[in-house]
């Protein structure tokens, strides 16, 4: 049980990843109401967790 749970945080964490860098590209690249870099700088906190996690915490839950 254990490892398919770590791998579903995996996983998610990617997504999230993932999700943030369409986020900003689309932001960069479409019409776009509103302060760009305001939320280039907000899409880009959603990758902080991930990586973070992803670096860290998964040694946590292997110990």
């Amino acid at each position: 049980m254990r490892p398919i749970l770590i791998l579903a945080f995996i996983i998610i964490a990617f997504w999230s990843a993932l999700t943030t860098f369409k986020a900003i590209y689309l932001i960069l690249t479409k019409e776009f109401k509103g302060n760009k870099m305001t939320w280039v700088l907000i899409s880009m906190i959603g990758i902080i967790g991930p990586i973070i996690w992803i670096t860290k915490g998964k040694k946590l839950l292997s110990k």
